[in-house]
């Protein structure tokens, strides 16, 4: 089975120490683990909310299992490419899928991928939450979420609203914005890919 840690799983930042005992048990149970540096795939561009954490817990895994841990983005399709490529890696622990809700989330949206999350990844630990936000272009004429519902009531689909990709939390959260309050708004996946 191949690894995953999802960042939205627990609130706060966990130490990383305590993410290391899974490795601890696998070097217990494989002798010299690890001998090589370690792969840590992030399905999601540099710079987003993901890569950011795992670029935090990255220089202290290396530390702490004295490897180094390389971040790999792999971004696309709301996680799902990066996550892929970790699902056909080796189950050793040297491929490691740092990931999100959508992990979860994905099967439901797409119903051919080229993994199943429930059986080919165990999970390792809890790293933080991460809460969604609304924000807009300052010179967007609502200024509070009550101008931007009453806004799209008025014209609907007349406003829109972007995500890193179908099925992230970011689209649902737009999501349950229009069903909870009546409205219609387009959304936009910014980062969506066509899925392979």
């Amino acid at each position: 089975m191949n690894l995953f840690f999802a960042p939205w799983l627990r609130a706060g930042l966990l130490a990383a120490a305590a993410l290391s005992a899974p490795f601890a048990a696998l070097a217990q149970n494989g002798g010299d683990y690890p001998n090589k540096p370690i792969r840590l795939v992030v399905p999601y561009p540099p710079g987003g909310g993901t890569d950011v954490i795992a670029r935090i817990v990255q220089e202290r895994f290396s530390s702490l299992l004295g490897q180094q841990v390389l971040i790999d983005n792999r971004g696309g399709a709301a996680g799902s490419i990066g996550t892929e490529v970790v699902a056909k890696s080796a189950p050793d622990g040297y491929t490691v899928l740092f990931t999100l809700s959508s992990h979860t989330i994905n099967p439901a949206i797409y119903p051919k991928l080229g993994f199943d999350t429930a059986k080919d990844f165990a999970p390792v630990g809890m790293v933080a939450s991460l809460p969604q936000i609304l924000v807009a272009n300052t010179h967007f004429p609502a200024n509070t979420v009550a101008e931007l519902v009453a806004m799209a009531k008025a014209k609907p689909d007349s406003i829109s609203f972007a995500s890193v990709g179908n099925g992230s939390p970011g689209h649902l959260a737009g999501e349950l914005l229009k069903l909870r309050t009546g409205t219609q708004m387009t959304h936009i996946p910014t980062g969506a890919a066509a899925r392979p």
